[in-house]
C-alpha cells in the first residue's frame, strides 16, 4: 500500500491520481453491494480511457457532499474523543501495484507507527441515519467502498461511522468492517475490471474521438442541414432574379 500525504484531497494532483484508475468511491460501477457486476462498468470504463488522453471535468459535489464536507472533520474529531486513537488524514491510497485506490477519511495508527486501520464517515439525513442505526450494519450501497479500501490496504477491518446532529442523541454510531468473502469479491471484480481496461483502453479512446470530436454540422444538426440543402436556390437562378 502506498499513503500519499503530500496533496489535498479535491486538489488537481488528486484529481490526477483518480482520474485513470478505478477507486474504492466508484468500486459500486464495477461491483454491486449485492456482489453482482454493476451495469455501470463499460461506461466507467469509457470514462477511464478517455481520461488517458483529455482533462475530464470532475466531480464538483452536490448538496449532500457539501454536509459531508462541514460535518465530516467534526465526526472525525467526535471519533478521536471517543476512541483516544491516532487518526490521520491521507489523501489517496494506491495499492501496491498501482492498478487501484481510494481516498480515506482517515487511517488509524498504532503504537509501532504503522497504520491498523482505516475510517469512513456519512453524514446522512436523520431518516437514512435511524434506518441504518435500527439495523446496525454496513448498507449494502456503502460495501463496495468500504471493502474496497480492506481489498487496496490489506488492512485488518475498516470503521464505518454515521454522524447526523440532527438525530441527537442518537447522532454518532461505529460499526466495525472486518474482511470478508464479499472483500475477495471486489477485489477479483476490480483486478478482472483492470485487466479489461488495459486491453480496451485505445479502443475507447479512439472510438470517443470518432464519436466526439471534430463533428460536422452535418452531424450534429441532420435535420436542420437537410432543410437547409433542399431550399438553397442554385447559383444561375439566384443571378436572374437580380436582372
Amino acid at each position: 500500500m502506498n499513503i500519499i500525504t503530500d496533496i489535498h484531497q479535491g486538489s488537481e494532483d488528486w484529481d490526477k491520481l483518480r482520474a485513470t484508475r478505478p477507486t474504492a468511491s466508484e468500486f459500486s460501477k464495477i461491483i454491486t453491494g449485492m456482489g453482482k457486476a454493476s451495469a455501470q462498468k463499460e461506461a466507467y470504463m469509457r470514462k477511464l480511457s478517455v481520461a488517458v488522453k483529455y482533462d475530464m471535468p470532475s466531480f464538483k459535489g452536490n448538496q449532500w457532499t457539501d454536509r459531508g464536507h462541514e460535518l465530516e472533520p467534526i465526526a472525525r474529531e467526535r471519533f478521536i474523543a471517543e476512541t483516544g486513537f491516532d487518526v490521520r488524514e491521507a489523501a489517496f491510497l494506491m495499492r501496491a501495484d498501482g492498478i487501484a485506490g481510494g481516498s480515506p477519511d482517515g487511517l488509524i495508527y498504532g503504537g509501532d507507527g504503522l497504520p491498523v486501520a482505516g475510517i469512513e464517515i456519512k453524514c446522512f439525513n436523520v431518516d437514512k441515519h435511524l434506518g441504518i442505526l435500527e439495523k446496525n450494519e454496513l448498507p449494502t450501497e456503502n460495501k463496495p467502498q468500504v471493502h474496497g479500501h480492506l481489498w487496496i490496504t490489506g488492512l485488518p477491518c475498516w470503521v464505518f461511522i454515521l454522524y447526523c446532529p440532527e438525530a441527537f442523541p442518537l447522532d454518532f454510531r461505529m460499526i466495525e468492517v472486518t474482511p470478508d468473502g464479499y472483500t475477495r469479491e471486489v477485489g477479483t471484480a476490480v483486478e478482472k475490471f483492470c485487466a479489461e481496461y488495459r486491453t480496451n483502453w485505445a479502443r475507447y479512446l479512439a472510438e470517443f474521438e470518432a464519436d466526439q470530436i471534430g463533428l460536422s454540422v452535418e452531424t450534429m444538426l441532420p435535420v436542420l442541414s437537410a432543410a437547409m440543402k433542399r431550399q438553397a436556390k442554385p447559383i444561375a437562378t439566384i443571378t436572374e432574379s437580380l436582372i
